[in-house]
C-alpha cells in the first residue's frame, strides 16, 4: 500500500492538479466534451484512495473479502498514477513541440535553420498527442484512448464504491485488525548468564566506560546501544545491569521495559514504583510523581538506569521523562534501541553499535540447544548456523526447533526452507523483525520492498538506489527545498539507522543482512517476481498483479547454454513497472505488450542480436521510462551498432526519464542531437570515450554527466561551453587532460561559477587513468587527446585556471599538474568561506610566490602540497581552523613559515623535502597529535618538539643531521613512536630509554597490543 500513497503523494504536490484546476474543459477539442472533467474527478479520486490505503496499511487484514476489495483498488490506483502520468507526458510533450516551434522561427529562413527544424518535427513524430498551440501553459487535448481509459476507471471506482459500506475498514474493526501497540514480550533484568555465548567483549567495554572519569556529578549521561532486532541488545544490557562492578558502584538500579510506546505517565509511575517499591495509586497526578521521584533520587549518590527497547523519537516527551533527574548526583541511562534517530534524540555520546556474533561464538550458542553429535547433522547445523548471519534470536530458534531432532531429512528441511515459513506458533524471529517494519514511517516501506529485487547480500550504490525509487514516485517531492535526490538519501540514511541496511568496508557501498532480506521478500507479495531463467520459462504465467520482474540468467554446467536468459511470457494485462536482466544473452523474443507502463529498465547482458535489438527500438513507447540502464558486451561490432542505432533513435520520445546509464557497454557512445529533447534527464552517464552531445546545455536538470569528452574547436561534438547553463551540476566535478586544450574562452563560456552545488573540484592538466566502477566524481569532463600538445604559453595556462574559477559553495579543491608560474586570483580569496581541503600537486613552476596560502580561510582543515618541483619556500598565515598540513616530494623547499601561528594543527607531515633547514620559526603548535619528518636530510632541528602533550605518534625517518638534545624530552608517551636512519637521535632514545634495534630503527618500548587496544576504544567513544 505505502508505494501507492508515496506515488499519491507525488501527484498532489505536483503542478498537473493546478493546470487542470486553472483549465476548463472549453479549452480542449469539442469533441472530447467533458474528458478534461473525468480528468479532473480521477484527480478528486486520490485522496480518498489514499486515506483508505493508508488505513490498510497500519492494520493486519485477515478478512479475505476485505483483501480481496483491497487488492482491486490497489490496482485501480496502478491505473490511475498510470493515466496521470501519461497525460503529464502529453503536457510535457506539448511544452517540447512549442519550444522547438519557436526555436525554429528564431533560426530565420536560412537554409540550415529551415533543415534543423525539418529534423526536429521529425524527432518529435509521432509523441501522443501534441498541443495545437505553441504557448507552454496550453492544456493538450485528450486523446481518445485516454478518454477510454478515463472511463473504464470511473467505471471501476463507482463498483468499488458499491461495496466499501460492507467491506471498508471499519473503526470497530480496529481491535480486531489493527497492529497491536502493547508488544507481547516483556523484559526484566534478570538472566541466565550460564546460557550466554559471546557479548564478554562488549559488556567489557560499556562497564569500563559507566566508571570512567567521564561521569560528572549532577549532569545526565545517556549511552545508547544500537542493533537491529534479535541481536541481543537486551541481553547485553541485561549482562552489565547484573555486572558485580556495577551493582558495587551505583547506589540505585533501575529497569524500565518501555515499547514501542512511550507513555509518559507510565514510564514515570514504574520509575517510582521502582525507586520505592510502593504501588501509584490510579489517579496520581504526573507533577506529584515528579516531585516525588526527584526527592527519592537525592538520597543517592550514583544512579543506573536501563531504558529497554526505546522507540520514542520525540524530543520533548524525552525531555518531560528525564526532568527528575537533574541535578541527582551522578545519572549514568543505558538505552537499547533499533533506531538511530532514537539514540541521536537521547544521547550525550556517541552510541554503542551491537554487531552480530561470530561464526565460532553462533555455533557455541547453536550446540547449546540442538544436539548435533552425528557428523552430518554436524555440517548441516553448521550451514544453518551461517544461513543466520550471526544473529542471536535466529541462531536459538533454529536450535530450539531440532533440539531432540536426529532426522537428517528434519534437518535439510529447516535448512532449506524460507524462515517466515516456520510454525508461526513458534517463530519469534519474524514478529521480532517484521515490527520494525511497521514501525516504520510509511514513506520508507516502499523503499525497502523494492530491495527485494536484489541479490541476497548486496543493494546497489547509494546513488543508484535513489534513483530507482525517484523513477517509481516513491521520493516526495518539493520538501523543504531540497531535490529528490536528497531526500532520497536522507530515506537511504534513516533505512540505515534503523538497521535495514549494514555499511561495508567502502564507503559507497552498503548491504542487508540474509534475514531482512528474507523480510523484505516476505512482504512484496505477489508484485515483486524474481526468476532464474530457464527454457520453461516461455511457458511460465506470470499473475496479473505483478509489477516489477527480475530475471537472471540460466544456472548451467553446460557451458553453451550458460547464463542464458529466457525471458517469460507475458500477457497483454501484465503491466510491469520495472525489469531488470541479468544473463550471458537473451535467446527468445522479449514481448512486452504492454512495456509502456514501465518506469525502469535494467539491462545487462553480454550478448545481443537482431531480435534484442529490435526490442530496444520498443523504447519510444515507453512513456513513462525514468531508468534506463543498459550494459552489453556483443558478438560483433555491428551487431553493437546496430542495437545502439535502434536504441538512440528511440531516445527522442521518452521525455520523462531522469536517469540514462549506458556506462557498461563496450565502445564510446555518439549520442544524437535529438538528446535536448529530454528536458527532464538528471544523470547522463556514459562510456569512456563518449563525445559531449550537442544541444547538451538544454538539459538544465542535469545533475551527474560523467564520461564525456569535449572536443577543442570546430570539431564533431560539443566544447566544455555546452555546460554553460548547467547549474544543476552536483556533486564533485573533475576536468583533465586541459594540457590539449587551446581555447581560453571556452573555459569562460563553462561558468563554473555558477554551479553552486559543486562541492569539490578537480582540474588537472595532463591525463589520468581512469578506473570506471570506482570513478568518485559525478561530473567527469576531459579534452581529447592529440598527437601533440601545442607549446605551452604560461599566460593561455593561468587564462585557463582563471577561467575555472568555482562557486562559494565550494568546499574541496585539488589542482594536479598546473603548468602556470602565478596561481589564479580567486585562490584563497576568503569569499571561499566554506572551503575546507585545498591539494596542489605537481605544478612544477610555482616557486610559492603570489600569496596562495597567507590568506585565513574559516572552515579550511587541510592543506597538501605535493611534488612541485620548484616550490622554495611556504608562508601559511595564521589559521584558526586548520587541522591537517602535508608538504611532500618538493625538494628545493628550504623553508616552511607560519607553522607556529596554527595553532589548531593536529597533523603535520613533511616527506622527502631533502633542503628543508627548519620547519618553525619559534615552537610548533601545542595541539599536535601527529608528527611525521621524513627523508629531510638536511633538517636539524625541529622547535617545540618537547612541548606537545597530545602528541600520539612520532615519525622521524632519513633525517640524517636532526638532533634533539639531552633536555628535550618529550612531554607526553605517544602511542607510535618510530625512528630510522636519524643517527643523530642515539644518544637521545639512550637518554630516555628507548629500545633501539640494528639498522638504525628505535622504537618506544611500550606493550604494542594493550596501547593498540586502548586506542581503538578511544576512537569508538570519541
Amino acid at each position: 500500500m505505502a508505494d501507492i500513497i508515496a506515488m499519491f503523494n507525488r501527484w498532489a504536490k505536483s503542478g498537473l492538479s493546478t493546470l487542470l484546476d486553472g483549465s476548463s474543459s472549453s479549452s480542449v477539442e469539442p469533441t472530447r466534451g467533458n474528458a478534461l472533467d473525468d480528468f479532473q474527478r480521477i484527480m478528486r479520486m486520490l485522496p480518498r484512495i489514499e486515506a483508505v490505503l493508508e488505513d490498510a496499511e497500519e492494520m493486519e487484514i485477515q478478512d479475505r473479502s476485505v483483501k480481496l476489495w483491497l487488492s482491486e483498488l490497489r490496482l485501480l490506483a496502478y491505473d490511475i498514477d498510470d493515466v496521470i502520468d501519461e497525460y503529464e507526458y502529453d503536457v510535457l510533450a506539448a511544452q517540447m513541440k512549442a519550444r522547438v516551434t519557436e526555436e525554429s522561427y528564431h533560426s530565420g529562413k536560412r537554409k540550415r535553420g529551415d533543415d534543423e527544424r525539418h529534423d526536429q518535427d521529425e524527432q518529435v513524430e509521432g509523441i501522443n498527442t501534441l498541443a495545437s498551440s505553441s504557448s507552454s501553459s496550453q492544456v493538450p487535448a485528450i486523446s481518445d484512448g485516454m478518454v477510454h481509459k478515463l472511463r473504464e476507471i470511473q467505471k471501476r471506482f463507482d463498483e468499488n464504491e458499491t461495496y466499501r459500506k460492507e467491506l471498508c475498514l471499519r473503526e470497530e474493526d480496529g481491535v480486531r485488525r489493527t497492529v497491536s501497540t502493547q508488544n507481547s514480550r516483556l523484559t526484566s533484568s534478570l538472566v541466565d548468564e550460564s546460557s550466554i555465548i559471546g557479548r564478554e567483549s562488549e559488556k567489557e567495554k560499556i562497564v569500563k566506560l559507566l566508571l570512567s572519569d567521564l561521569q560528572v556529578s549532577n549532569k545526565i549521561t545517556v549511552l545508547p546501544v544500537v542493533g537491529m532486532g534479535g541481536v541481543g541488545k537486551t541481553t547485553l544490557a541485561q549482562l552489565i545491569y547484573n555486572d558485580p562492578r556495577i551493582r558495587q558502584y551505583f547506589d540505585l538500579r533501575i529497569w524500565i521495559y518501555v515499547s514501542e510506546n512511550f507513555d509518559l505517565m507510565k514510564l514515570t509511575k514504574e520509575i517510582y514504583k521502582s525507586i520505592t517499591n510502593e504501588p501509584c495509586e490510579e489517579d496520581v497526578g504526573f507533577d506529584y510523581l515528579q516531585d516525588s521521584i526527584k526527592k527519592e533520587l537525592m538520597k543517592f549518590k550514583r544512579t543506573f538506569l536501563v531504558l529497554d527497547d526505546v522507540w520514542n523519537e520525540k524530543q520533548c516527551l524525552w525531555e518531560s521523562l528525564k526532568v527528575p533527574f537533574h541535578n541527582a548526583g551522578i545519572v549514568n541511562i543505558l538505552l537499547t534501541t533499533r533506531n538511530e534517530k532514537v539514540a541521536d534524540v537521547m544521547r550525550t555520546m556517541n552510541y554503542f553499535p551491537l554487531g552480530f556474533l561470530s561464526e565460532d561464538e553462533g555455533w557455541r550458542l547453536f550446540k547449546q540447544y540442538a544436539l548435533c553429535g552425528d557428523e552430518n547433522l554436524m555440517r548441516i547445523g553448521q550451514k544453518i548456523v551461517n544461513k543466520c548471519g550471526g544473529l542471536p534470536l535466529a541462531i536459538k530458534l533454529l536450535g530450539s526447533h531440532l533440539q531432540f531432532e536426529r532426522d537428517e531429512d528434519k534437518w535439510m528441511s529447516i535448512l532449506e526452507s524460507e524462515l517466515w515459513d516456520l510454525d508461526p506458533g513458534t517463530n519469534e524471529i519474524f514478529p521480532a523483525l517484521k515490527l520494525s517494519y511497521q514501525r516504520m514511517p510509511i514513506h520508507l516501506k516502499p523503499c525497502f520492498r523494492y530491495c527485494s529485487l536484489f541479490p541476497k547480500k548486496w543493494i546497489p550504490n547509494k546513488n543508484h538506489l535513489v534513483w530507482l525509487w525517484m523513477a517509481q514516485g516513491y521520493i516526495q517531492t518539493k520538501i523543504r527545498g531540497k531535490t529528490m535526490e536528497e531526500i532520497g538519501r536522507e530515506y537511504f540514511d534513516e533505512l540505515l539507522g534503523r538497521s535495514f541496511f549494514q555499511a561495508t568496508e567502502s564507503s559507497d557501498f552498503f548491504k542487508m543482512h540474509d534475514l531482512v532480506y528474507d523480510l523484505a521478500v516476505s512482504i512484496s507479495d505477489n508484485e515483486f517476481i524474481i526468476m532464474k531463467s530457464e527454457g520453461a520459462n516461455q511457458n511460465k504465467c506470470i499473475s496479473n498483479n505483478a509489477r516489477h520482474l527480475v530475471v537472471y540468467g540460466e544456472p548451467t554446467n553446460n557451458e553453451a547454454l550458460k547464463g542464458t536468459l529466457v525471458f517469460p511470457s507475458l500477457s497483454r494485462h501484465v503491466a510491469l513497472r520495472s525489469i531488470f536482466c541479468y544473463g550471458r544473452r537473451i535467446i527468445n523474443d522479449i514481448q512486452l505488450l504492454d512495456s509502456i507502463r514501465l518506469r525502469v529498465l535494467h539491462i545487462e547482458i553480454y550478448q545481443f542480436d537482431s531480435n534484442f535489438s529490435k526490442f530496444l527500438g520498443s523504447i519510444a513507447s515507453m512513456k513513462h521510462l525514468r531508468y534506463l540502464y543498459f550494459r552489453a558486451y556483443p558478438c560483433g561490432p555491428h551487431s553493437e551498432k546496430v542495437a545502439l542505432s535502434s536504441l538512440f533513435n528511440s531516445l527522442h520520445s521518452i521525455c520523462n526519464v531522469q536517469v540514462l546509464d549506458f556506462f557498461g557497454c563496450h565502445c564510446p557512445i555518439m549520442l544524437p542531437a535529438s538528446i535536448k529533447n529530454l528536458i527532464n534527464l538528471r544523470h547522463l552517464i556514459l562510456p569512456s570515450g563518449s563525445v559531449m552531445p550537442c544541444g547538451i546545455s538544454k538539459l538544465t536538470c542535469l545533475q551527474t554527466l560523467k564520461v564525456v569528452v569535449v572536443k577543442d574547436g570546430n570539431h564533431e561534438g560539443g566544447g566544455l561551453g555546452e555546460i554553460e547553463d548547467l547549474a544543476s551540476l552536483t556533486g564533485s566535478c573533475c576536468i583533465h587532460n586541459i594540457d590539449y586544450a587551446n581555447n581560453d574562452e571556452d573555459f569562460k563560456k563553462a561558468n563554473i561559477n555558477g554551479k553552486k552545488h559543486i562541492r569539490r573540484l578537480f582540474i588537472n592538466w595532463h591525463y589520468m587513468q581512469i578506473y570506471y566502477n570506482i570513478i568518485p566524481f559525478d561530473v567527469y569532463i576531459y579534452f581529447k587527446a592529440k598527437d601533440r600538445v601545442k607549446k605551452q604559453s604560461f599566460g593561455l595556462e593561468e587564462a585557463k585556471l582563471e577561467a575555472l574559477r568555482p562557486h562559494n559553495n565550494l568546499k574541496e579543491l585539488e589542482i594536479h599538474n598546473y603548468p602556470g608560474i602565478l596561481f589564479p586570483s580567486w585562490l584563497g580569496d576568503p569569499s571561499y568561506s566554506k572551503l575546507q581541503d585545498i591539494t596542489l600537486k605537481g605544478c612544477n613552476k610555482w616557486d610559492g610566490s603570489g600569496g596562495v596560502l597567507d590568506r585565513d580561510l574559516p572552515c579550511l582543515q587541510s592543506i597538501s602540497i605535493i611534488d612541485c618541483a620548484m616550490l622554495k619556500n611556504i608562508k601559511i598565515v595564521q589559521s584558526s581552523s586548520l587541522r591537517r598540513l602535508l608538504v611532500q616530494e618538493c625538494p628545493k623547499m628550504i623553508a616552511l613559515h607560519g607553522i607556529c601561528s596554527l595553532h589548531r594543527l593536529e597533523k603535520l607531515e613533511i616527506r622527502r623535502c631533502y633542503n628543508l633547514l627548519t620547519c618553525a620559526e619559534e615552537i610548533l603548535p601545542s595541539k599536535l597529535q601527529y608528527v611525521c619528518f621524513e627523508e629531510c636530510l638536511y633538517l636539524k632541528l625541529i622547535p617545540g618538539l618537547q612541548n606537545l602533550p597530545s602528541l600520539r605518534e612520532l615519525k622521524l625517518k632519513g633525517c640524517w643531521k636532526l638532533e634533539l638534545t639531552l633536555e628535550e624530552k618529550l612531554s607526553t608517551m605517544p602511542s607510535v613512536l618510530e625512528i630510522v636512519n636519524c643517527p643523530r637521535l642515539i644518544k637521545w632514545c639512550q637518554r630516555y630509554g628507548y629500545k633501539y634495534y640494528l639498522g638504525h630503527q628505535w622504537s618506544l618500548h611500550r606493550p604494542p597490543l594493550q596501547t593498540q587496544q586502548v586506542r581503538r576504544n578511544d576512537r569508538e567513544f570519541a
